[in-house]
This record gives C-alpha cells, sequence and structure tokens, in this order.
C-alpha cells in the first residue's frame, strides 16, 4: 500500500477529508494508483548508495526520460442518459404546471373581457 506522506513525496495528491464509500470507487482508484505506481521511476537520494527499497534499479535510472505532457489521462464517464431508464410519459407534469399557471393569470382578465361583451 501507500502511506500518505510517500505518495506526497512521489507527485500523488493526497486529501485526507476524503474517503471512497463504494467498493467500485474504492477498486477504480487502486487501480489508477497501481498502473501510475507501476510507470513510476523512483530514483536513489544519492547517486553512488545502495539501491533501497522503493527504488528503481540502476538500468531503469539509465534509461528513463523526461516525460512532457499527461501522464495518466482520466478516462471520462459518459453523462449520455439512456432513455430505456426513463420511463416515458404521455403527458408532461411540467407541461401541466405551466398551463395551468398561465390559466390562473388570464382567468381575471378573461372574465373582464367576458362582462364587457355582456353589456
Amino acid at each position: 500500500g501507500l502511506t500518505a506522506r510517500y505518495a506526497r513525496t512521489v507527485g500523488i495528491a493526497v486529501d485526507h477529508r476524503r474517503t471512497n464509500k463504494s467498493a467500485e470507487s474504492l477498486a477504480a482508484n487502486v487501480a489508477r494508483l497501481e498502473e501510475y505506481k507501476s510507470k513510476l521511476i523512483v530514483f536513489p537520494k544519492k547517486r553512488l548508495s545502495k539501491v533501497k527499497n522503493g527504488d528503481s534499479s540502476a538500468e531503469e535510472c539509465k534509461a528513463a526520460t523526461q516525460f512532457k505532457g499527461v501522464v495518466l489521462p482520466l478516462a471520462k464517464a459518459s453523462n449520455e442518459i439512456v432513455m430505456a431508464d426513463v420511463p416515458s410519459q404521455e403527458v408532461s407534469a411540467f407541461t401541466q404546471m405551466r398551463v395551468a399557471r398561465k390559466e390562473t393569470k388570464v382567468a381575471g382578465y378573461r372574465c373582464s373581457v367576458a362582462n364587457r361583451e355582456e353589456k
């Protein structure tokens, strides 16, 4: 696992206030961090010291190149609404409320017009 202190040293932002509320999001975050960690090359602190736990080997350090751009782009979830999930309605509730609101506004005017026609 990663500790928050170690994660900050290798470029992973840590927010101690957040917790994973579902197993799916936890699994997705763990997979994303494992992928990042597999591509990460950690150089030893001193160039001539022996390789410690968590450091990359000398061959990996020599083969490393500076990467520019987005390291691991996030896969965007689709925000499309599937119409099969939405129940179909013959009459819209919003339309009914809009028509009723307009009718109450116009009711007084219609009464006054009807009274004028009677006279």
